[in-house]
């Protein structure tokens, strides 16, 4: 639905708020996965190291430094695309989104019907846009 000015509290919650906490955690799982794979790649390259160094035959010390060099290059990998943050934002991002729908389908809080003087509905939208355009 492309009209967001027709849209009911049920159809938001399902088409909108929904979907976009479905897509903040897809992101995060993305993004979580990529970093371990990343740092046990590490973790083993860095503990061959020493074990490669150690060993008499030349040819293994050769294989010790390209196994550090495979840890930098990782490590700048690691550096350039952000998995780290990424994972921890869009985690936040859904976890904050997922909040204000259960504060607004529980009518607490900011949502409290006997405190609210504005419309709850767009209140909600509102606020959820807001973290949206913001962490985007």
């Amino acid at each position: 639905m492309d009209d967001y000015t027709e849209m009911t509290i049920e159809t938001y919650l399902a088409e909108r708020l929904t979907k976009e906490i479905a897509a903040y955690e897809k992101k995060s799982h993305f993004h979580r996965a990529w970093f371990i794979v990343f740092k046990v790649i590490q973790i083993i390259v860095l503990a061959l190291v020493p074990i490669l160094a150690s060993l008499p035959i030349p040819c293994f010390k050769l294989l010790a430094v390209i196994a550090s060099c495979l840890v930098l290059v990782l490590e700048a990998l690691l550096a350039v695309s952000n998995h780290k943050d990424k994972w921890r934002i869009y985690q936040a991002t859904s976890k904050e989104l997922a909040s204000e729908k259960f504060t607004f389908e529980t009518t607490s809080g900011i949502y409290n019907k006997e405190k609210l003087t504005e419309d709850r509905f767009a209140l909600l939208v509102d606020r959820c846009e807001n973290i949206i355009k913001n962490k985007e």
